[in-house]
């Protein structure tokens, strides 16, 4: 099997579906073992960093853009722009939005 992120062969010996693979040759990139159709395969697992204290996290599958995420008892709201993920306060998700409006009526 291939890391999807450079291509280098992996070894999943003693990895089942669902353990998680750092790639030694990738920067910060984890990779989930997943099955379909009797055959496996590498998922990227993406990540975030927490506003607040830098911790990272991974991101939920299934979460989306606009979606939340508790950390340090706050909850940051998801977003998703240029191929990678970030956390945003409430505020800043208000002040975005805003800044998205303006720039809509202006074109």
């Amino acid at each position: 099997m291939l890391c999807p992120g450079c291509g280098e062969k992996v070894f999943l010996e003693g990895l089942k579906i669902g353990d998680l693979y750092d790639c030694p040759r990738c920067a910060n990139l984890t990779l989930r073992v997943k099955e379909k159709d009797d055959s496996y395969f590498l998922e990227e697992v993406h990540k975030v960093s927490c506003p607040s204290c830098d911790r990272v996290l991974e991101v939920p599958e299934g979460l989306r853009s606009g979606d939340t995420l508790t950390c340090c008892g706050e909850e940051f709201r998801l977003t998703y722009e240029f191929g990678a993920y970030a956390l945003e306060t409430a505020a800043s998700s208000r002040k975005t939005a805003r800044a998205r409006e303006r720039h809509l009526k202006l074109d």
